[in-house]
């Protein structure tokens, strides 16, 4: 089966993002933003506004201030955290009701693998809201499977849950595997470069691959291990040093930052 076959198969009943979370996306890489004009359209969308609210008002970003419009959303959080507010907001809201799907544990995986890889993006001097995006984005193909293939992604499901790695399992029983299909997905959305390609490179971290990449596969190592009980020492001793050199973060600055880390992995933000 290839990737063409796989969206063929999903025809008509693939996630829509809004337009507005789509030129947020690609003003990762423009300097002339009017972030009046982008808070005016995200106003105009009265379901994306409750949630980028709710999100906006969950410990992680808001703390103890209550948000209560967008405008206090860009006063009190900055452009930076507003912009990955809505693109949370949109893709979460643009993938509800998937049946036979676990949407909320899938989220609750996405999200702490956006934390992570926003927290090793700036450890990196890489752009940390791209690499939340990128974290948030990482297994969105498993999502287009269970669209397109709901019985077989069921049964992978159900192996992976046995013990089996999903990517090999996939490519075993399909011929493609979720980091193929959610590349394909992005570029679909109309998203950059930088991202198709992180989603589709994650596994190849020794590879030619870009930094995201890297990110994405060092940000799930990370919430694997502290995601079953790791201890921060035991994660240092076991982390593939390797793959920190490459993405060249200073080994010091890793050791100093594991709390940091763990928490990452650990919360959750609350979108349901």
């Amino acid at each position: 089966m290839q990737v063409a076959d796989i969206f063929e198969q999903a025809s008509g009943r693939l996630p829509m993002v809004p337009k507005v979370v789509q030129e947020l996306i690609e003003s990762f890489h423009k300097t002339d933003i009017n972030i009046d004009e982008i808070s005016d359209k995200v106003g105009h969308d009265q379901v994306l506004t409750a949630r980028v609210l709710r999100l906006a008002n969950t410990a992680r970003f808001g703390g103890s201030r209550r948000v209560g419009s967008l405008d206090d959303a860009v006063v009190l959080l900055g452009f930076d955290n507003l912009r990955i507010l809505v693109i949370a907001s949109g893709i979460t809201g643009a993938t509800a009701g998937i049946p036979g799907f676990d949407m909320k544990g899938f989220w609750q995986r996405s999200f702490a693998m956006a934390n992570t890889a926003k927290r090793l993006a700036k450890l990196a001097k890489l752009d940390a809201q791209l690499g939340y995006t990128c974290g948030l984005l990482s297994n969105i193909g498993e999502l287009v499977l269970h669209v397109a293939l709901p019985e077989q992604a069921v049964q992978i499901d159900k192996i992976v849950a046995g013990g089996a790695d999903r990517v090999a399992t996939e490519r075993m029983l399909l011929g493609v595997d979720l980091t193929e299909v959610g590349a394909e997905l992005a570029r679909r959305w109309n998203f950059p470069d930088d991202i198709q390609q992180a989603i589709r490179d994650q596994h190849d971290l020794l590879g030619d691959v870009s930094r995201f990449a890297i990110v994405i596969g060092l940000s799930a190592y990370l919430v694997a291990g502290f995601n079953h009980d790791m201890s921060e020492g035991d994660m240092l001793t076991t982390l593939p040093w390797a793959v920190v050199d490459k993405l060249g973060i200073a080994r010091d600055a890793l050791t100093g930052s594991i709390s940091e880390l763990k928490e990452a992995c650990n919360g959750i933000d609350d979108m349901f």
